[in-house]
């Protein structure tokens, strides 16, 4: 029996990150979907306006996030099954064991209140994504430990999943050797970009949209 469900979390995991792609998007047709919390007609701030104020510091910060972690690690992620040729324990991965989660996290969230601005409707959306994301760290977490066993164990044991013990996951640990200056690594993660500028502009059309109908 236990066999059996170790199988059946293995093949859910295997699926889980193989779709993780298909699955943000799917989210991302569901958020457009909703009715989006409009301008004001005056200014003035109202639940709009609060939630562009409070997605906009959130796209800073995760791209600046994503941008450090990729001048650590080499070429992207995006295939269907898991594979690393090292673990890498400097840089951002020496505060946080998932900055790239981090930073999606924090792209969804900020196109929540982009979207339905400051009002109930992000929290059901937030708690999705964070769940999402955390089971595919945890997803990471088993690979990872299987693959590099000791030396993994030793790097968790000090790096926290997501929230670091001290100073900021923006840093570096005094060793590191960056692989890619930062626009180096801006500039390759250039198909990333132009997603959540689509993203962005697909949810500015339909704000409009509805404001003038």
């Amino acid at each position: 029996m236990l066999k059996k469900d170790g199988l059946a979390e293995s093949r859910f995991s295997a699926f889980l990150y193989r779709f993780r792609g298909y699955i943000l998007g799917l989210l991302a047709v569901a958020l457009v979907a909703v009715p989006p919390c409009l301008f004001p007609k005056q200014f003035y701030i109202n639940d709009c306006i609060a939630g562009i104020i409070v997605a906009l510091p959130l796209f800073v910060a995760s791209a600046f996030l994503r941008v450090r972690t990729r001048q650590f690690i080499g070429e992207h992620t995006r295939g269907k099954i898991h594979d690393a040729n090292e673990l890498v324990t400097v840089g951002v991965y020496s505060h946080v064991r998932h900055p790239l989660y981090i930073s999606n996290t924090g792209f969804a969230i900020g196109f929540a209140f982009f979207h339905l601005g400051v009002t109930f409707w992000v929290v059901p959306f937030a708690l999705v994504v964070v769940l999402f994301e955390a089971s595919l760290a945890q997803i990471e977490n088993r690979f990872l430990e299987r693959k590099f066993g000791d030396v993994w164990r030793a790097w968790a044991s000090k790096t926290p999943n997501f929230f670091p013990r001290s100073g900021s996951v923006f840093g570096c640990s005094p060793s590191a050797s960056p692989q890619r200056t930062f626009w180096q690594a801006f500039f390759a993660d250039c198909s990333t970009w132009l997603w959540l500028l689509f993203c962005n502009l697909v949810l500015i059309f339909r704000k409009v949209m509805v404001f003038y109908v």
